[in-house]
C-alpha cells in the first residue's frame, strides 16, 4: 500500500491534552496507528472539561498535527453551556473538514452526539469516506432519561438523520455487542456487516497491577487497613450513582469498609448532597486523577464499581471497565444483564453483576468479597489475564487498522 495515501483526519471534541475518557482513548489510538504508518491530523475543540484556558490553535504531539476550532468555552456542567460548546465545535469542525485538501477518509466520534452530520455532509459534498465511532447513542439516551419524548419532532428528525448517517458511513464502530445489535436493527440486512464491534481499551504500560502494600495512593488518603470500594470515572446521568451511596449508608456501621468516589459529572452534586444528608463518614470524594496516577488510584481498591441506569443498555458502554481489568481488580457492576459489561464479566469470570437500584444485592456483594480474600485475588487475576489478551490499545488499534486498510485499498483501486 502506498504510504502517501495512508492518511486520515480524526474529528473529536476531546483530544490531547484534555484527557477525559474519550480524549485519552483517541490519543492512544492515533499514536498506535502512527506506528503502523498511518498519518493522522486531528480536529478538536478548545478545552472545556478541566479548564477554559485558550490553547494554541495548531500544535504537534508525538508527530500528530492537532488543530483546534474556535468554539465557546462555557461551563460544561451547565446544559446550556454544554449545548453552546458542542454546537460551536460542530460548526467549526465542519468548516475545517470541508476546507481540507486531499482525498482522505474522516473518522468521527459521537462527541458531541450530532457530530456524525459532519460525515454525512462531507460525503455528499466531497464524495469521501468516513468512519463513525459511536460512544453514546442519541437521541435514545435523551429519550430514556426523560429529556425528550420519543414521539417529539426533535427525536423523530434526529433518528431520521441518524439513519442517513449510518447508511452513508463506510463503517460504524460500536463499543459493545448490545450497541451493535441496536444499530443493525436500524439498517437493511445487506449493511449489517459494516457495523463493527471494537471495544475500548487501556494501555498496559500506563495501568498494571500494583500490590496495595506498595501503593502510595492509599497512604495519601490515610485509609490504610480499610476495605476500599472504588468508583472511578464519569458520574453522569446514565450512571446509577444513587445505589452506591445508599449502599454506603447501609454499611456505615462497618468502619472497616470505605467508599472512594473519583471523578465528576452530572450526578456529582446530587450524590454529594446525599452523603451530607446521611452524615456519612465512610465516603471520600476525589477529582479526576492525572493520567500518570491512574495505576496507583485504580490499584488502591479491593473492589471496583461500574454502574449504568436501566434503560441505558445498548446506548452506552462504560470504558472504565478496561482500566479496572488492567489494574487486576475484581468488579461489581450495577448494570442491566444484557449489556457489554455484563457479557464481559460473565465471560471472563472477573466480577459480579447486580441489577440497577438493588441496594441489598450491592451490600451483599461487597460484604461477601470482603470476607473472601482468595476470591478477590482469583477474580483480579482473571480480569488482568483477559485484559492482556483482548483489551490492550495495541490489539484494538490493529482492528481499526484493518478497517482503514479496506478503505485505503478501495481508494487505490478507484484511482487506477
Amino acid at each position: 500500500m502506498d504510504n502517501q495515501r495512508k492518511r486520515l483526519t480524526l474529528v473529536s471534541q476531546y483530544f490531547y491534552p484534555e484527557m477525559i475518557s474519550t480524549g485519552h482513548i483517541l490519543t492512544e489510538l492515533v499514536v498506535e496507528l502512527a506506528k503502523k504508518g498511518i498519518k493522522t491530523s486531528v480536529i478538536c475543540a478548545q478545552p472545556t472539561y478541566y479548564s477554559n484556558q485558550k490553547m494554541d490553535k495548531d500544535i504537534t504531539y508525538k508527530g500528530i498535527a492537532i488543530r483546534r476550532t474556535i468554539n465557546t468555552q462555557f461551563d460544561k456542567n451547565s446544559l446550556k453551556g454544554k449545548l453552546f460548546n458542542s454546537f460551536s465545535f460542530f460548526i467549526g469542525s465542519l468548516w475545517m473538514v470541508l476546507k481540507e485538501k486531499g482525498n482522505y477518509p474522516v473518522v468521527l466520534v459521537t462527541n458531541p452526539p450530532f457530530l456524525g452530520l459532519v460525515g454525512l455532509i462531507y460525503k455528499i459534498l466531497k464524495r469521501r469516506s468516513y468512519i463513525l465511532i459511536i460512544h453514546d447513542l442519541y437521541p435514545d439516551i435523551a429519550v430514556n432519561m426523560g429529556y425528550l419524548r420519543h414521539d417529539s419532532l426533535v427525536a423523530q428528525v434526529w433518528k431520521k438523520i441518524n439513519q442517513w448517517i449510518y447508511q452513508t458511513a463506510s463503517f460504524i464502530v460500536v463499543l459493545g455487542r448490545d450497541v451493535q445489535n441496536r444499530i443493525r436493527d436500524q439498517l437493511p440486512a445487506k449493511q449489517h456487516r459494516k457495523v463493527k464491534f471494537i471495544p475500548n481499551w487501556a494501555d498496559p504500560e500506563l495501568i498494571f497491577p500494583i500490590d496495595q502494600s506498595r501503593n502510595p495512593f492509599i497512604n495519601e488518603l490515610g485509609l490504610n487497613g480499610k476495605f476500599l470500594v472504588q468508583y472511578s470515572g464519569n458520574m453522569g446521568l446514565t450512571h446509577d450513582m444513587e445505589t452506591i451511596i445508599e449502599a454506603a449508608q447501609t454499611l456505615h456501621h462497618d468502619e472497616s469498609i470505605h467508599f472512594v468516589l473519583i471523578g465528576g459529572g452530572g450526578k456529582l452534586a446530587k450524590i454529594k448532597k446525599m452523603v451530607k444528608d446521611f452524615s456519612l463518614k465512610n465516603v471520600t470524594f476525589l477529582p479526576y486523577q492525572p493520567r500518570e496516577s491512574l495505576k496507583y488510584s485504580l490499584c488502591s481498591s479491593h473492589v471496583s464499581l461500574i454502574s449504568l441506569e436501566r434503560g441505558a443498555e445498548g446506548l452506552s458502554v462504560p470504558s472504565k471497565l478496561y482500566g479496572i481489568m488492567a489494574s487486576g481488580r475484581p468488579i461489581i457492576a450495577i448494570i442491566p444483564e444484557n449489556t457489554e459489561v455484563a457479557f464481559t464479566l460473565k465471560e471472563f469470570k472477573c466480577g459480579i453483576v447486580i441489577p440497577p437500584k438493588d441496594i441489598l444485592s450491592l451490600v451483599k456483594a461487597i460484604t461477601c468479597l470482603k470476607e473472601d480474600e482468595s476470591e478477590i485475588k482469583a477474580m483480579g487475576l482473571r480480569a488482568h489475564a483477559a485484559f492482556s489478551k483482548n483489551f490492550t490499545v495495541q490489539r484494538c488499534a490493529e482492528q481499526y487498522y484493518c478497517l482503514l486498510k479496506q478503505i485505503f485499498s478501495e481508494k487505490e483501486l478507484a484511482n487506477k
